[in-house]
């Protein structure tokens, strides 16, 4: 039996960056409003694991920079060259409406998070101001509380009421007893981050399945560019204990260490040029290029015999090690202490690109309203504001799209009638979500998620091809046909992790596929999006954002939004393109 909630005005699902910050702008504007929480309410979701608490940052205009006296570097600054270069380096493909909106209030989303407690620990480039993703949660959390928002943790959303063509409420699960809930809401604001765990390997946290865009495609709202995901390229595979972990990329960052595939050679000059190799190794552009150079190298049968390529910090000098040290003092603590271990017994650690942010997601408006209405959404869950390539900041892009989307959610609730979910449809979900206990003799869910990251890591990493991403459709809607005979071993609702996972991936296989189809109409390679048999960029006849709706993934090829800047037309080879880009980036 679902359990009826009280009615809220507004309920945002998610407690990162986005979520908080959308709440924050709610219940200023007067909605009651709800936050429902993965976990724990300022401690779960991405935002907790930006930069590793060793190096984060939040972007911002340098004459802003400049007025609030934190950074002198880059003083005549402004918005509109900053709006340039996020459209240059999202290659034409973003929404440029959204861009206007990211670089125009991004100061104002950093000046109000200082007001609230935000410690600034430094500059990290010309643009970037260095934080930890905890004290951004510790600062818009503190806030929230302050204006009285509530929240609900330890519990998984599952899907989106509608009634009459709108959004009416959330229905969620809680984990502790399993109890079903229903949460009758004027309005829903989505900000629950990527999909990282479709892909074995990656960089986020366990909370990140694609919960919100799966949701909204259920529910009748679009998505966008599902093919376009930035990886991260030197995340930790080998040592196991280690997996995942992004400490070799922060390395990168900050310019130490070197990347060697099976032969102990350095490798990135066979695929970039001089230009581009030093934008790659001296840029956040090293993870568009080096997942490019690092996968073709693997791909080429150079790389690690237990995958990947080979991470070296030469340990001589021993000055350079006193260098690190100083840059980055954490490493002499916790688990990069015992990473350190390995570098200082003169061994490596085994790299490989690994899934990062997801420039793609639910499509939505500049007021972050989409085609379904009370239905908001916020931050990586969306998409449109990057395009096809993420430079700027992601931990910007929640501020700014969760201070928008709150507001608009709560003027939407507050011309609403008392919110009602829909009888029938809480039968009907009901049934789906708790057909697997009544069931003997199905697939276990980590079966299909076993099968799942197979094909992902064949045909839905850095580069890709025809015939990879046709198997993987056929594969993937065959999974979600065995998703309907998944049964449990353990009959108890209290803390089922087998019931989680089945949840996990209602949400993971339409995400996986909706990626897989995206990634086989774009026919050409553009940004983060590489197509092996069609490796040119073509501004003429794919400048288009894929636009995904319905359970078929029904598709429509939507005009970039140019408001600002158009691209030069023309096509070229991918490495030839990205060379014009930097060269109008100088």
């Amino acid at each position: 039996m679902i359990q009826m909630q009280t009615a809220y005005d507004v309920v945002v699902v998610g407690s990162g960056g986005g979520g908080l910050r959308a709440a924050i702008s709610a219940a200023q504007a007067g909605a009651r409003t709800l936050v429902i929480c993965r976990g724990k309410a300022n401690r779960s979701g991405a935002t907790l694991l930006a930069g590793a608490n060793i190096s984060a940052d939040i972007a911002c205009d340098g004459a802003t920079l400049s007025r609030l006296g934190i950074s002198q570097g880059k003083k005549d600054d402004t918005p509109d060259a900053w709006l340039e270069d996020v459209v240059r380096e999202g290659f034409y493909l973003n929404n440029q409406d959204m861009v206007r909106l990211f670089v125009d209030t991004a100061g104002q989303r950093l000046e109000e998070l200082i007001g609230w407690g935000l410690t600034i620990r430094g500059m990290e480039g010309e643009r970037e101001v260095s934080v930890f993703g905890s004290d951004i949660l510790d600062a818009l959390y503190g806030k929230a509380r302050e204006l009285g928002v509530e929240f609900l943790p330890d519990t998984l959303f599952t899907d989106l009421l509608v009634r009459d063509g709108a959004v009416c409420g959330a229905l969620c699960m809680e984990l502790a007893t399993g109890a079903l809930k229903a949460v009758p809401a004027g309005a829903v604001v989505l900000c629950t981050g990527g999909a990282h765990n479709l892909f074995s390997e990656n960089s986020g946290s366990t909370d990140l399945c694609g919960e919100g865009p799966a949701a909204a495609l259920r529910a009748g709202a679009e998505l966008i560019d599902m093919e376009m995901i930035s990886f991260c390229p030197t995340v930790t595979r080998y040592p196991t204990m280690y997996k995942g972990n992004i400490l070799p990329y922060i390395f990168i960052s900050t310019g130490y260490g070197s990347l060697l595939n099976k032969y102990g050679k350095t490798f990135t000059h066979r695929y970039l040029s001089p230009r581009v190799e030093q934008l790659a190794l001296d840029s956040e552009w090293n993870k568009m290029l080096l997942s490019y150079a690092i996968q073709s190298e693997i791909l080429a049968g150079r790389g690690a015999r237990n995958g990947g390529v080979y991470f070296s910090l030469p340990d001589h000098p021993r000055e350079i090690m006193d260098e690190l040290y100083h840059d980055l003092p954490p490493l002499t603590t916790g688990i990069y202490a015992d990473i350190m271990k390995i570098f200082a017994a003169g061994r490596s650690i085994t790299v490989q690109p690994a899934a990062h942010y997801f420039e793609g997601g639910v499509r939505v408006a500049v007021d972050m309203s989409t085609n379904l209405p009370g239905l908001y959404a916020a931050g990586e869950c969306t998409g449109g504001m990057f395009g096809a390539n993420r430079v700027s900041a992601a931990t910007t892009e929640m501020l700014v799209e969760g201070a928008v989307a709150g507001t608009s959610a709560a003027a939407y609730a507050a011309g609403c009638s008392a919110p009602s979910p829909d009888s029938a449809q809480l039968e009907q979900l009901e049934g789906e979500l708790l057909r697997p206990f009544g069931r003997k003799g199905g697939p276990a869910p980590y079966q299909l998620k076993r099968r799942l990251h197979e094909i992902t890591a064949g045909s839905l990493t850095v580069v890709r091809r025809e015939e990879e991403l046709v198997s993987a459709l056929e594969q993937l809607e065959q999974l979600e046909r065995e998703l309907d005979q998944v049964s449990f071993t353990d009959g108890q609702r209290t803390y089922n992790r087998q019931w989680r996972e089945y949840l996990e991936l209602r949400s993971m296989l339409p995400c996986a596929r909706a990626i897989a189809k995206s990634a086989l109409l774009r026919r050409e390679s553009r940004g983060v999006h590489v197509r092996a048999d069609h490796p040119y960029t073509d501004n003429g006849r794919c400048l288009s954002n894929i636009v995904l709706s319905g359970q078929a993934l029904q598709e429509t090829l939507a005009p970039a939004v140019l408001t600002a800047l158009r691209p030069e037309a023309g096509r070229w080879s991918y490495t030839d393109y990205i060379e014009r880009v930097v060269e109008t980036l100088d």
